[in-house]
Formats: structure tokens, sequence, C-alpha cells
């Protein structure tokens, strides 16, 4: 009978069935959501903050072999616009053998507020459990991890901070901004990461930021711990505490800078593995997501992280299709409308980005062509099918391989 039902559709009627959902997914995924974000966005009205309430922080820096750029990272954090007498900096130095070590040592030495200490692991064992190690030593109620080679704005603190007093809250993360957009490839990557300070201003409206970024990123230490496994561990977390009935805000005011990795070689290293960490976070927590009791698991993950993991093989399903459908006229009418499609909601996107950005988003406008952003994708797709290779080949390490022209 099954058998009989499926020659009822021919070949190429089946071929067009498939190419049309897998480029309505495409479009969602790429425009549609992004869409409905800004959407939320746009409409999102601030709260006004408590600015005096000001919790015990504890800010965490996991460093391996970071003896080029500790100094200015903690001489950073201690110029930060906050009560020096309400939060703490903890270097989690996971065995370095270089003088990182030593620089901390004399600094905290020098004494003053805030107060500087080191804490030691024997061995690297990945940046989560360097995270769940500083957070043991702890005094702060307030956990705020960040790397050792960003740069906080000084009022990253006082915008974080107020967050707090709203118990529903489970975790804020900050805003990224590339410090070298000058070059080619770091002013694509800025572009890229404008268009997620608006999918997480309009997730944060809607429910909660899909996650907050591995350079910025505070929490409540009674609610979360990082898992030693994970790549991913700052993504592991924001679904861990949205799964607890908390939520994830996004505070675009709580500026983070750092470098983007100067060629594809190094875009090739830091990227796939952000894409190992979001495929593992899907396995890991694939019950949460296959029965939604939220906005986030519903739409937020799904759109934001889910599908992008898939995007690759819909193109390859796409190209199929065609094989199948045999019919050039109706393929080019097909990739004529979807491509016209997809071009006018991103323009429209485009627009109306700068309107929302206006004020806090961009502090540097980069210009950057479309032809450019269309390799920038291409180039996230290829690297997503490198990461898929080393996700079931298991060739992977929760162990960070630094970017050197990131250290520079």
């Amino acid at each position: 009978m099954a058998i009989e039902q499926l020659n009822m559709f021919p070949i190429h009627e089946l071929g067009l069935i498939a190419v049309y959902i897998l480029a309505i997914l495409l479009v969602w995924t790429f425009v549609g959501y992004p869409l409905l974000m800004l959407r939320f966005a746009l409409s999102r009205r601030d709260d006004k903050k408590n600015y005096s309430f000001q919790p015990f922080i504890s800010i965490l820096v996991p460093t391996f072999n970071e003896e080029a750029v500790i100094q200015k990272r903690i001489q950073n954090l201690q110029a930060l616009r906050y009560p020096k007498d309400k939060f703490e900096i903890l270097v989690v130095d996971s065995g370095s053998s270089d003088a990182t070590k030593s620089v901390v040592e004399r600094m905290c030495q020098e004494g003053g507020a805030p107060r500087i200490r080191l804490v030691c692991e024997d061995q690297r064992n990945g940046k989560a459990t360097a995270i769940n190690c500083g957070s043991a030593h702890a005094v702060g109620d307030i956990i705020l991890v960040t790397d050792a080679n960003s740069l906080f704005d000084e009022n990253v603190l006082a915008e974080l901070a107020p967050y707090f007093e709203n118990v529903k809250i489970g975790g804020v993360g900050g805003r990224y901004e590339v410090s070298n957009p000058e070059n080619p490839l770091p002013a694509v990557e800025q572009f890229y990461w404008e268009l997620e300070d608006v999918l997480r201003t309009g997730e944060s409206a809607l429910d909660s930021a899909c996650l907050f970024q591995g350079e910025i990123n505070a929490w409540r230490k009674s609610i979360v711990k990082a898992d030693p496994a994970m790549i991913g561990e700052d993504l592991d977390m924001s679904i861990m505490i949205r799964k607890q009935g908390y939520k994830v805000a996004f505070e675009p005011k709580a500026v983070c800078y750092e470098p983007s990795p100067i060629s594809f070689a190094e875009q090739l290293t830091q990227k796939k593995r952000r894409c190992l960490g979001t495929i593992q976070n899907i396995f890991k927590h694939w019950h949460y997501f296959f029965a939604p009791r939220d906005w986030y698991s519903l739409i937020i993950f799904p759109s934001h992280k889910g599908l992008l993991m898939f995007t690759p093989f819909m193109f390859i399903g796409i190209l199929l299709g065609y094989a199948l459908i045999l019919d050039p006229r109706l393929i080019l009418e097909h990739m004529f409308i979807m491509s016209a499609l997809f071009l006018i909601l991103l323009l429209v996107y485009l627009q109306y980005v700068p309107r929302l950005q206006q004020g806090y988003v961009s502090t540097r406008r980069v210009k950057v062509r479309l032809l450019a952003v269309t390799y920038y994708v291409l180039f996230d797709e290829y690297l997503l099918l490198l990461a898929w290779k080393d996700f079931f080949l298991g060739r992977y390490s929760v162990l960070w391989e630094k970017v050197d022209s990131t250290r520079s």
C-alpha cells in the first residue's frame, strides 16, 4: 500500500516538494527568524535599572600561557567603574609554562582594591574545569567569566549587576565587539556580531537570549556549574539556566572588546570549535528541545542555533532535489523566486538594523560588501561540514586552541 501511494507522486514532484521545504527552512533560518527578532528588538522597552543594587561580583579569568596579555587585562579590570570593595579578580591558571603566574603573583602582592587572587590548577583540563575551580574559590554569589585577551568597557559591571535584583534572572551576557575591524576578515566578523546583537536583543525581549558570550557572561553561582565535558560551556550553561526556570538576559551596553583572527586558518580553528560546541549541546539537551515547554526551547534555540547546524545538509538536499526534478526551467524559476525573496528580506533587515543600533550597538560602523557576506556564509557552511566530521570521528578536545593573532 505504501509503495502504491509513493508511485502516485512522480519523482520530480517529490524532488520539488523536498526543495521547497528545505528552501523554506533556509529562508527562515537566515532571514525569517532574524526579522522576527528584529521586530521584538525594535519594540523592546528597557526597564529602569536600579544602579544602586551592587552585589559582590567575582570575576574569573582562566589562563594558559597568557604572559603577553594578562597584565593589561588585570589593569583593565581594576579600572572598572564599580565600587572597588564590591568585586574581586580571580586568575585561574591551568598549568602555564610561561611567566603568566609570575606576573599575576607580582600584581597580587601590590595589594589594594579590588583584591586580586591567583588560583592554580596542576594541569590543563579545559575552560569549564577552570571555571568550576575559580567558582569554588570565589567570594561573590555572582560570577563573571571573561578571557585574558579581552578588554571591558569601564561600565560593564555597573550595567550587568542590576539585572540580578530580579530573582527570575539567572544569567546575563554582554555585547562582544571586534577590536580590529580595520582588517578584512575581522570587518566581516564584526558584521556577524552586529546581527547577533539584534537576535539576542529580540530574544531577551521575548523570553531569553539564546546564549551569553564566552568572553563576557555573568551568572548566579548557586544555580549552575560548567560541564567539564563540554566545548561550548557558555552555551551549555545558558541552556541549563533556562531549563531550571531562570532567564538569560542580554545587555548591549556592557561591551567586551577582543581581536578577531586575521587569517582564514585561524578563523577555521576558532569557528569550527564553536560549531563543535553547539553540536555537542544539541545532542546533550535534545530531550529539552524535543518536548518544548517555553519560547526558548520552542523557537529561540532551534532557530538561532539548532537549524543553523544543519544548513549544509539543507543546501546539499536542495541540489539533490534539483537533480530529481530534471526541469531546467522550473529549477531556474524556483532559484529566481527564492533568491529574490532572500535578497528583499535581507535588504529590509539591513535597513532597520542601524535604527536599532543607534546609540549603543555599533561604536565603529563597518561597511561590508554583500559579496563578502555571501563568501563568509559559504565559508561557515564549509566549517560546519568539517565540524560534523570531527564530531562523529571524535576528533575534538575540551582544551581550547589559542589563536596567536588575537594576543598581539
